[in-house]
């Protein structure tokens, strides 16, 4: 019983998993050959969300997994009033130089 059981728990989490992740947009910025992706949530929990994913995707960066000419911001818009794509390319880049390599 138990070896049915754990694979259709396993399959269970990650069904929600994918949803969960799908909650954030990510865009991407290119900056002559270097590029910026920003994570963007819409609600605190999406925020959340968005902080954690490109936290992984620097800690990737830093062990060489990922590409070292780009870099990953997580931007909150939850709060604000919903941005247009430039203002939201603008603060891509500001987090992006705020954060330092």
């Amino acid at each position: 019983m138990k070896r049915v059981l754990l694979p259709a728990l396993i399959a269970f989490g990650l069904v929600f998993v994918g949803q969960a992740s799908a909650a954030v947009e990510s865009y991407t910025v290119d900056l002559n050959g270097y590029a910026v992706v920003g994570f963007v949530g819409n609600t605190p929990e999406d925020f959340a969300l968005a902080q954690h994913q490109a936290a992984n995707w620097e800690i990737q960066r830093h062990l060489m997994l990922k590409p070292q000419s780009i870099k990953a911001v997580a931007i909150d818009q939850s709060q604000a009033t919903a941005m247009n794509q430039a203002q939201l390319k603008q603060a891509i880049i500001a987090a992006a130089l705020a954060k330092g390599p």
